[in-house]
């Protein structure tokens, strides 16, 4: 069942990470990087105001799905009372955005954004939480699509970044199109007890102001580089963070979204014990796929990003490219491997501590370093606010819940994808779509046979094990013959 969740998530979360890069060939060669600066800006504000709203309630419902105290009409019930105030909230907020400014599109633009992408994001959680994979998939590829196609034919019309804004916002809206998504809102008029209302509350509210620091994490740099320097240097760190974001954090929130259900479902059922064993197999397929795709992504960077970007960010692109995808195998680690301690344990305030500490850095560090390094130094605060919520991080849920870190096994892991950089940065061929292809083919082949040769996580013997499965059906066909 794991195997088979973790392929769909990777589908569901790989597919849309395809299309973002050829959409962004497009925008970076059809817009320019100051527009391309304020349309990254307006969702980075777009996504912090739905973290703060509605969050809480997401990581609450994930938490509490299948614990036999909730109701699950009454966590869907909580969940439409929620989505009523905070749409409430997010009108209110964009009228008197107008008010004070009398700009009418951005407003607008906003407002429609914050609505459809939590709608969105609230019936997914429903997919994820009750393990319909299948349909998740559905829906996330019928909103790429949607999205991509809508997207570049208003940029060719020459809509610039409310174009992408718009088409954005129809997308979010496609579950409305599916008759699930209606039997699920329409059909649990469940009472609402206060108690276990408080309950979630207690649970998720924590976890979302630790979320609300990590996006002050993320989006202050952008913010601060808008402001300190001009929305061009914005756009050119936003592209530069755009296809490494798209591979990195993609492939972790798949695993974590494949993954984690089955962890919660584990520890319900089995206890901490047998959950520990899961959560050290979960750590080492996260690092086992995270690392090699950075360090895959340093090697063929020559090969796809001129294809993929615009001759205006290209430079700034490559330049930036080792840090900044360290950074995001950085926060990868932190979001879906170290926070969980606290959100298995439901000490969910002590996250608060962590990235409050992180931010603090984060905010002082860019006022001081981005007016000296500009870009650069966006860079420097950001990857010393990730280490920091690491370590301690860490530190602080080994106190509550210690996660099992199989030392060794990483380390294998490190060597395994070390070597395949180190093969493909001498492979005596030139660049381009091509020569791309066989790079990745021949680091598949050499990171694959680095993990065996090592037997990471002890793979060789799952290996056997699945290839006696696999033998099975070819057994019985042939005595049967």
């Amino acid at each position: 069942m794991q195997l088979r969740h973790s392929i769909l998530y990777l589908l569901a979360h790989g597919i849309p990470a395809l299309v973002a890069f050829l959409t962004l060939a497009v925008y970076t060669r059809w817009i320019s990087p100051e527009a391309y600066g304020v349309y990254s800006t307006l969702v980075v504000v777009a996504n912090s105001a739905n973290i703060i709203l509605f969050n809480w309630l997401y990581v609450a419902l994930l938490r509490y799905w299948r614990d036999s105290d909730f109701q699950q009409s009454e966590l869907i019930s909580l969940l439409l009372i929620a989505l009523g105030i905070g749409s409430v909230v997010i009108l209110l907020g964009a009228t008197s955005y107008f008010a004070f400014t009398k700009d009418a599109l951005m407003a607008v633009a906003l407002a429609g954004l914050m609505l459809s992408n939590a709608l969105y994001m609230a019936y997914q959680r429903i997919n994820s939480a009750s393990l319909q994979a299948e349909r998740y998939l559905k829906i996330e590829l019928a909103r790429v699509v949607v999205t991509a196609l809508l997207a570049i034919f208003l940029v060719w019309l020459g809509y610039s970044w409310y174009g992408i804004l718009l088409a954005t916002t129809l997308g979010f809206l496609v579950p409305l199109a599916f008759r699930h998504f209606w039997q699920s809102f329409c059909h649990y008029p469940s009472p609402l007890n206060s108690a276990k209302a408080f309950k979630l509350l207690h649970y998720g509210l924590p976890l979302s102001l630790s979320f609300i620091l990590l996006e002050v994490i993320h989006a202050t740099d952008r913010v601060l580089l808008s402001w300190l320097v001009g929305f061009e240097a914005a756009g050119q760190y936003a592209v530069a963070f755009s296809l490494p974001f798209q591979l990195l954090i993609l492939v972790g929130s798949a695993i974590n979204a494949a993954f984690y259900p089955l962890i919660l479902q584990t520890l319900e059922e089995q206890g901490e014990v047998a959950v520990k064993a899961s959560l050290a197999s979960y750590l080492l397929i996260l690092l086992g796929l995270l690392v090699p795709s950075y360090f895959g992504f340093i090697a063929v960077s020559y090969d796809f990003m001129p294809l993929l970007i615009g001759d205006a960010y290209l430079l700034d692109s490559l330049r930036l490219l080792p840090s900044i995808g360290l950074l995001l195998v950085l926060n990868a680690v932190y979001l879906f491997h170290t926070s969980l301690a606290f959100q298995l344990a439901k000490q969910t305030y002590q996250p608060i501590l962590v990235v409050g500490v992180a931010a603090i850095l984060n905010v002082a560090l860019n006022f001081i370093l981005i007016p000296i390094y500009q870009i650069e130094g966006a860079v420097i605060a950001s990857l010393a606010a990730y280490v920091v919520c690491i370590i301690y991080g860490n530190v602080l849920g080994a106190k509550v819940f210690k996660l099992p870190i199989l030392w060794l096994e990483i380390i294998k892991i490190i060597c395994a994808a070390s070597l395949m950089l180190l093969v493909l940065s001498n492979l005596s061929m030139g660049y381009g779509f091509i020569e791309g292809l066989i790079r990745i083919l021949v680091g598949v082949l050499v990171y694959s046979s680095a993990i065996c040769l090592l037997n990471v996580g002890n793979i060789r013997y799952y290996l056997l094990i699945s290839l006696k499965v696999l033998n099975k059906p070819n057994e019985s066909t042939h005595y049967s013959a």
